[in-house]
């Protein structure tokens, strides 16, 4: 297992920042879009869950990089509302790098503003290449996701739109209202 995270201080209350990243669509829409670490691919986000936050919520995401199939299933393991979230994989994900992993976020107040931090912990794939092919490339592919997921937050919570963060990323109309 390797864990692997990220922090930033973000200019706004605990509160406003659990409920923009609480959101799995503001969390992982860089997965949604076409992108060098997904080889030009871009993977389908669905909500499984009849409720869209809190503990138990259900995720799949779906498509093809590189002609390889990536199909997994995320559940919400732990829900503490306005602090912390973790989710990872369930049943037997078909990934490429890894193998299983498990997401949390934390958020701590530090005066007005919020630190947040991002993890992952994943295993290796069981195969001997493809476990080599994850041993160079899943710390570099984690640390994209992280630093996007802390990025776009910090953007959306504080850039020139932050009025509109519940509007989403890229004011692709995906936040909570």
């Amino acid at each position: 297992m390797k864990t692997i995270s990220e922090t930033s201080i973000i200019d706004a209350s605990p509160e406003t920042v659990f409920r923009y990243v609480d959101d799995i669509r503001n969390t992982g829409w860089h997965m949604t879009e076409s992108s060098m670490p997904l080889m030009g691919s871009k993977l389908q986000l669905e909500v499984l869950s009849e409720k869209p936050f809190g503990e138990g919520v259900m995720y799949r995401w779906h498509g093809k990089v590189i002609g390889f199939t990536l199909d997994l299933t995320e559940v919400v393991t732990k829900w503490i509302a306005d602090k912390e979230k973790v989710w990872g994989t369930v049943g037997d994900p078909r990934l490429i790098i890894m193998s299983n992993y498990e997401m949390r976020l934390l958020l701590e107040p530090v005066g007005g503003q919020t630190k947040l931090t991002f993890g992952i912990t994943y295993d290796l794939p069981k195969s001997a290449f493809w476990k080599v092919i994850g041993w160079l490339l899943a710390g570099w592919y984690s640390r994209w996701c992280l630093k996007n997921m802390s990025k776009d937050t910090k953007n959306a919570l504080e850039g020139v739109s932050a009025q509109m963060h519940l509007a989403g990323p890229q004011g692709k109309g995906i936040g909570r209202g």
